[in-house]
């Protein structure tokens, strides 16, 4: 059940993804990464959150699977950015949970010229996360496994929002191990090696309010 409002009516961006052996060389472990997504989700939505995230095809349905495990608000739990580059093949999941309002779906143009392969879809890709972060304004952002998209949302989100703290986990691996070893906040220790991520995360979240104060701005649209 949700609990009485710590981020009510605020966003969270969760930037995470199972890499691809074919395409990442690093270490990662699927489980971990789940797991981690799982409990950082399920803290913003317990905490009266809400979840912003790309439309990963694995972790996106996730999301909005575990939102629907919550009670139905006026806003949806998720809301999930996609590029029409893709509109083909997005998951059956993501539109069933559309349908039934427990995550919101929002399309963005693709730049002319691109196509879904990689590679050529760079440009695309670029313009989504822009108006991600800018439409939605997110208190905080989550970094978990994944591959070169990590690093580069991590760096859209220091640009557009320095001032918003930002999460990244070590244990799982992929490309946020290196945004963990160089984060800068008191959770550093937890976040590089922590392996009980529903307990990290209510750590998280009590900080991400803490910083918000009882006075802070609603800003969600």
């Amino acid at each position: 059940m949700r609990q009485s409002a710590d981020l009510a009516g605020r966003a969270v961006f969760i930037s995470a993804s199972i890499p691809d052996p074919n395409r990442w060389q690093g270490d990662f472990d699927p489980l971990e990464i789940t797991d981690a997504v799982t409990a950082a989700a399920r803290a913003i939505l317990t905490a009266s959150g809400m979840v912003v995230t790309a439309a990963h095809p694995t972790i996106a349905p996730l999301l909005l699977y575990l939102a629907a495990e919550f009670p139905a608000t006026e806003k949806p739990g998720v809301i999930v950015y996609q590029s029409h580059l893709f509109d083909k093949v997005l998951p059956e999941a993501i539109k069933r949970f559309q349908e039934e309002g427990t995550g919101e779906v929002r399309w963005i143009e693709p730049v002319e010229g691109d196509a879904p392969q990689p590679g050529l879809w760079n440009r695309s890709l670029e313009r989504l996360r822009q108006a991600m972060l800018e439409e939605t304004q997110p208190v905080a952002g989550v970094f978990i496994g994944g591959m070169e998209g990590v690093p580069v949302e991590h760096s859209l989100f220091t640009g557009l929002l320095p001032d918003r703290p930002w999460y990244a986990l070590g244990r799982p691996g992929g490309a946020a191990r290196e945004l963990a070893e160089s984060a800068d906040t008191p959770l550093r220790r937890e976040l590089l090696t922590g392996t009980i991520y529903p307990s990290l995360f209510r750590l998280v979240v009590a900080e991400i309010s803490q910083a918000l104060g009882p006075h802070a701005p609603t800003r969600f649209s």
